[in-house]
């Protein structure tokens, strides 16, 4: 199975998991990792050596994984679409919300940090802004819409 994992940067990276007999084998970039996992306790243990072992943190589905200093989300087995129309000039859904107002027009000039949408989301109204100079080439959702992440709502021409 395939895990793709983006950052709020939209920088991504995949992993390929397989289980075999005790162990899952990781595949990044070519290169092949083992991993054993056990449970003691209700809790769930990982290994790469089965000499030292670290608590596992557990992902439900559409989650996001913390490292030391990122936060990715995780999709399982796919890639949503939007993520491949990335780059500064596209202003994608991050997380799920309803779109409350619209404040640029399709042909307006924009500078970077410009608001472009307001959306709500988690009970708090949040300002989408510009990621570029540019003008709006199309704006891809209509106010009161409800959006799911992943989903790309305006896209600026940059330059």
């Amino acid at each position: 199975m395939r895990y793709y994992f983006v950052n709020q940067e939209m920088k991504e990276f995949s992993l390929d998991v397989e289980h075999t007999s005790g162990a899952m084998v990781f595949t990044h970039e070519g290169k092949k990792s083992q991993l054993w996992i056990r449970q003691l306790a209700g809790r769930k243990y990982y290994s790469f050596d089965q000499i030292s072992w670290k608590k596992l943190p557990t992902l439900g589905m559409n989650e996001v994984l913390v490292s030391h200093s990122e936060v990715y989300k995780v999709y399982r087995g796919f890639k949503p679409s939007g993520l491949n129309k990335g780059g500064a000039g596209a202003l994608i859904t991050q997380m799920p919300g309803k779109l409350v107002k619209i404040m640029k027009k399709i042909g307006d000039r924009v500078t970077k940090g410009d608001t472009v949408l307001i959306l709500e989301a988690m009970k708090m109204e949040n300002e989408i802004k510009s990621g570029a100079d540019g003008t709006i080439k199309s704006i891809n959702v209509k106010e009161g819409q409800a959006l799911e992440a992943g989903f790309l709502m305006v896209e600026i021409d940059e330059g």
